[in-house]
């Protein structure tokens, strides 16, 4: 499923020179959070054409039905269908609104993939606490130097009015995520073939960062300590990685251990980081390119170039249902993307 939505904390890209990095923004600037401003910082009305509709608060409420943690999310969309779909016959009309990997997907597979288009929900919500230190965090926060960290934020996204690339990079890696989640995930790198082994793990990750009881002063650099058991198949089952992450990751470097289940060790991990390739991925994704991108930001230069509107996945609810296999979702050149809302 596939939703048109606008690009709001703003593009991030390589390029030649970081920008300087600036302090807080004023109290005139930060007034706009929660006004014009959503508490994160994106605009809170809609778009000119209204196919973004204004953020009113997003979902607050469970849909009728969920019965509580453990139970896969419901769709509070079931009846949306899609106002369109992009295929590679089409896609010049749209290719103003894709990313250059979606644009490379429809050059890749010119028969098969297709992105159906649903209309935009703006679903996205946080506790009220989370808002409020945002809003906190707008005329507090600063970067730390070279960019490695920031400080004087807590509880909240450290930069709701990005002024660079390095702070709205921050406020990807400090996002709301809750303050302990417990889950099982599967990843699977598929063969030309369409032969695939799922790599299961079960995570555990408690964010000190977003502790209601704690403070930036109680951090000690730490944001998060994150723990993960692989599940299966055989050869990798039993082996689990255990991270502290850093806040500044130049000034203290990220701690990590990895339990080798058929030596029965534990060792160090100090190369869990940047490019280092990440085994359950067959070597296909690196350390610092999990959950989009991670870790300090010192080996790249980032700016901020603006936003723009463009179809991102979003509520993907049909994509967890317990209904699907994964057979119906990975296919042998096939990007089956009527599953996740853009």
């Amino acid at each position: 499923m596939l939703m048109k939505h606008t690009l709001m904390g703003a593009a991030i890209a390589l390029a030649l020179s970081a920008g300087s990095a600036l302090a807080a923004v004023s109290a005139e600037e930060a007034a706009k959070l929660g006004t014009t401003l959503t508490p994160f910082g994106a605009e809170k009305a809609g778009n000119a054409d209204g196919s973004i509709p204004a953020w009113a608060g997003g979902i607050t409420q469970a849909p009728a039905g969920y019965k509580g943690s453990g139970q896969h999310h419901i769709d509070p969309f079931p009846d949306d269908k899609p106002l369109f779909t992009i295929t590679k016959a089409n896609l010049e009309q749209y290719k103003d609104k894709l990313s250059a990997g979606q644009i490379a997907l429809f050059n890749a597979y010119p028969e098969s993939f297709q992105m159906p288009v649903y209309q935009s929900r703006r679903s996205g919500s946080a506790p009220q606490w989370v808002y409020d230190n945002s809003i906190k965090n707008a005329t507090s926060a600063k970067l730390v130097e070279g960019g490695n960290g920031f400080a004087d934020a807590y509880g909240g996204i450290p930069f709701p009015i990005p002024q660079n690339g390095v702070e709205a990079l921050w406020n990807h890696i400090a996002r709301y995520r809750g303050s302990y989640i417990v889950r099982r995930a599967s990843e699977v790198a598929v063969q030309r073939n369409g032969d695939y082994s799922l790599v299961t793990s079960q995570q555990e990750a408690l964010f000190k960062y977003y502790n209601p009881k704690g403070s930036y002063a109680d951090l000690n650099n730490i944001m998060f300590y994150y723990l993960s058991f692989t599940k299966s198949p055989a050869r990798l089952a039993g082996g689990a990685v255990l991270v502290h992450e850093t806040l500044d990751q130049v000034k203290d470097p990220r701690q990590a251990w990895g339990y080798n289940a058929g030596q029965r060790r534990v060792r160090r991990a100090p190369n869990l980081a940047y490019d280092t390739p990440i085994a359950a991925a067959e070597g296909l994704r690196t350390a610092d390119d999990t959950d989009m991108y991670n870790g300090a930001p010192d080996r790249y230069d980032w700016k901020l170039v603006g936003k723009r509107e463009m179809y991102i996945p979003y509520n993907s609810y049909r994509l967890n249902s317990p209904t699907l296999k994964y057979d119906d979702i990975v296919k042998p050149g096939h990007i089956n993307q009527d599953l996740t809302r853009y």
